[in-house]
């Protein structure tokens, strides 16, 4: 097993690469920033980029994930059904990706965009992206078009019972999230950047909320966008 959780500070994100070393491949999860550095750390590592996955269409940081792609010729995995312009492979719940030796389960959890996907690694570890955070979850009204409180309501919905899905695995599962404090996709998450899903059942207070407080919760009181929210939004689905 290869595995580096790289933090970037301006945006409180994280990228990951998961990577077989006995077969010299290696996937890049939520790539931003210089592409070269990916590839440079993978390719010191004895492997090639095999595959670029997005988790989700980001709201708060240019993407890499396409640059990346081309620059080394991996092919590009979005959840299934996303809003872009561009060809991307479609990863659908259930699916299974072979990186070497290494399996990763994908996991379909729309809430936070109707694309979005976490990634089980050999069931030993989730990367959660947007859905679900240290102490946190993510926030429901990020897509570039404006929705109405029904359609807000139905995405906090769609959220929660993501969050069931997640909350199935063994309490010993890792979680390594897409942010930690300072990101502003969610409200109130913490700065460590990886927990288990036994603490967040315990700890993270919107696991403690029934359905209907849930959504309550994540509809009221919406912090301000992010910062060039429209144009990052747009660039990162190939409108700009």
């Amino acid at each position: 097993m290869f595995f580096r959780q790289i933090l970037h500070e301006e945006h409180a994100c994280a990228s990951y690469l998961v990577g077989c070393q006995t077969r010299n491949v290696c996937v890049v999860v939520d790539p931003q920033g210089d592409v070269q550095s990916y590839i440079d750390q993978v390719q010191g590592h004895g492997m090639r980029v095999s595959g670029v996955i997005e988790t989700h269409i980001h709201a708060d940081h240019v993407s890499s994930a396409r640059t990346l792609a081309t620059r080394t010729g991996a092919n590009l995995y979005i959840g299934a059904g996303a809003d872009v312009t561009y060809a991307y492979q479609p990863l659908a719940d259930g699916q299974v990706l072979e990186v070497g030796n290494r399996h990763i389960r994908v996991i379909h959890t729309p809430g936070h965009t109707p694309e979005h996907v976490c990634l089980l690694v050999d069931d030993w570890f989730l990367l959660t992206g947007d859905t679900l955070f240290v102490g946190d979850v993510g926030r429901v009204d990020l897509a570039l078009h404006g929705a109405s409180p029904d359609e807000l309501h139905a995405r906090a919905a769609q959220l929660y019972q993501s969050l069931q899905r997640l909350l199935a695995f063994p309490n010993w599962t890792e979680v390594y999230p897409g942010h930690y404090a300072g990101s502003v996709c969610g409200r109130g998450m913490d700065g460590k950047p990886m927990t288990t899903l036994g603490r967040e059942r315990l700890k993270n207070p919107l696991l403690q909320l029934g359905p209907a407080a849930f959504v309550e919760a994540q509809t009221r009181e919406l912090p301000p966008l992010p910062i060039d929210f429209h144009y990052i939004k747009r660039h990162n689905a190939g409108l700009e």
